[in-house]
């Protein structure tokens, strides 16, 4: 079958393009899944968060999305939402803009992507090889990267863009909770505390964040604490539990509190007889943390693995593509959206945000060549 656009992968980068696309156009969109959407339907707790207001570029992400009949509402923190808050109905939205000009072809598995001669009348440009043979002039290629594999994306399309002569930059899972030393964690599973976060490096501060601090049986878990882990790297060549050794989280239990006021606020408590974080956090967390509430250093022991990462660290080399229009800057016709290009972003939206918007850059970029 020949198409004039491929899309691989029907996630969130893929299903923006699709819905993006001249209905004149033949496309079609292969899904390594019995469904599409699978992964989208997992993110924000089931919820979706679009977008951040902090996000460049979401601004459009919502017109389209208006475009498309979804309402959405902002939160305190400025992330996005449905306004139904159901993540299905993004999904429903997206599949529902697709036109009868969209073959979609679930539970193919893309193995070879091969760039075809050009003297050859109306072959593609392109030979995708999976359950069967599909030929398109143009190829976005939206595989995603390797985190939550349980949803499909399984890193499958770095091989293929390795092989077309592509750069994979290393990868390795981010946005997941962070094993620790120091304390004894079982005694502390299931608590939630607000606080301060601070990821140091030999002892020296690297990145830090505020928010809800989740206490687990292996270590700390919650939005801030997933935001310091695209900055725990381990060196070329470098054994992961050796590099880990580098790498402590200091916790502050009381951010809101002086060192003055924290200590007048000890005070009273030894008076009582009890730890200085009495009264600030649970008796289990203020025993454990003793007199470091302000600065309760953690020794970084591992990251949690792909499974529970919410997003990818690498990918392909961004100068390798034209990011104003996603198109490979080694092959052309071939374009790159979503979280398989290395480009990510914190928690609350900013790397749904890269997928929508790579997505329809792609789409309207080779709009345009058809529009000539």
């Amino acid at each position: 079958m020949k198409y004039d656009v491929c899309i691989i992968g029907g996630g969130a980068a893929g299903l923006a393009a699709a819905a993006s696309f001249n209905k004149e156009l033949k496309i079609c969109i292969l899904e390594k899944n019995e469904k599409l959407g699978r992964k989208i339907l997992a993110t924000g707790g089931g919820r979706c968060n679009l977008t951040n207001e902090q996000a460049e570029g979401h601004e459009e992400t919502l017109g389209f999305f208006n475009e498309l009949g979804l309402e959405v509402w902002k939160d305190e923190e400025g992330r996005y939402y449905p306004y139904s808050g159901k993540a299905s109905d993004v999904v429903s939205i997206l599949t529902e803009a697709l036109g009868d000009n969209v073959d979609i072809k679930t539970s193919f598995e893309v193995k070879i992507i091969s760039r075809l001669k050009s003297d050859v009348p109306n072959q593609g440009n392109f030979m995708i090889m999976g359950s069967e043979m599909v030929f398109a002039d143009y190829v976005v290629m939206a595989m995603g990267g390797k985190a939550a594999p349980q949803y499909g994306t399984t890193g499958d399309g770095y091989g293929i863009l390795k092989s077309l002569g592509h750069t994979i930059t290393k990868v390795y899972p981010i946005l997941t909770g962070v094993e620790m030393s120091g304390a004894d964690f079982a005694l502390l599973k299931g608590i939630r505390a607000r606080g301060e976060v601070t990821l140091l490096r030999d002892g020296r501060p690297l990145v830090g964040d505020t928010g809800e601090i989740q206490f687990t049986e292996w270590g700390l878990s919650g939005i801030c604490v997933f935001n310091l882990t695209p900055y725990i790297q381990v060196g070329e060549g470098e054994k992961p539990a050796e590099a880990m050794k580098h790498y402590q989280i200091s916790v502050n239990l009381a951010p809101d509190f002086s060192p003055e006021e924290f200590e007048a606020h000890a005070e009273k408590a030894k008076e009582r007889g009890k730890m200085p974080g009495f009264g600030l956090v649970t008796e289990r967390l203020a025993q454990q943390a003793g007199e470091n509430i302000k600065n309760w250093r953690l020794q970084v022991t591992a990251v949690k693995g792909w499974r529970d990462a919410q997003a990818t660290f690498g990918g392909v080399a961004l100068d390798e593509i034209n990011m104003e229009t996603m198109e490979s800057n080694l092959v052309p016709e071939l374009y790159l959206a979503g979280e398989i290009i290395n480009r990510q972003g914190p928690c609350g939206g900013y790397n749904l945000q890269n997928a929508w918007e790579t997505g329809i850059k792609a789409a309207r970029a080779i709009n345009a060549v058809y529009s000539k």
